[in-house]
């Protein structure tokens, strides 16, 4: 999922979902939890990846998208997102890029 607007320099942060296994992932009070219902997307129990979340060219994913590599979903709603969004500054696994293109994407005020 992409987490933000295009970067100066073209590029997104993205992350993905993965099934929430407490047993296996030991993801700990850091992890975002989305149900199914909360997003079309998930069929059980899903956390955010912000070990492996990075940054990506736009251009890469839309050309990902084309060719079918990858394929568009529904987008996330503004709470879920912004939920997954803090969630990613708040791990300390999420990269610090990753960070950095959030607090940048952030509307001023």
């Amino acid at each position: 999922m992409v987490l933000t607007a295009e970067t100066p320099n073209g590029d997104v942060a993205v992350a993905n979902f993965t099934t929430h296994d407490p047993e296996i992932r030991r993801c700990g009070e850091m992890c975002v939890v989305v149900p199914p219902g909360e997003h079309p997307y998930p069929r059980r129990d899903s956390c955010i990846s912000y070990r492996h979340s990075s940054l990506t060219s736009l251009e890469w994913l839309r050309r990902g998208v084309e060719n079918r590599t990858y394929t568009m979903r529904e987008p996330l709603g503004s709470q879920l997102l912004a939920r997954i969004r803090q969630g990613a500054l708040d791990s300390p696994l999420t990269p610090q890029e990753v960070k950095a293109a959030i607090r940048q994407d952030r509307p001023q005020q």
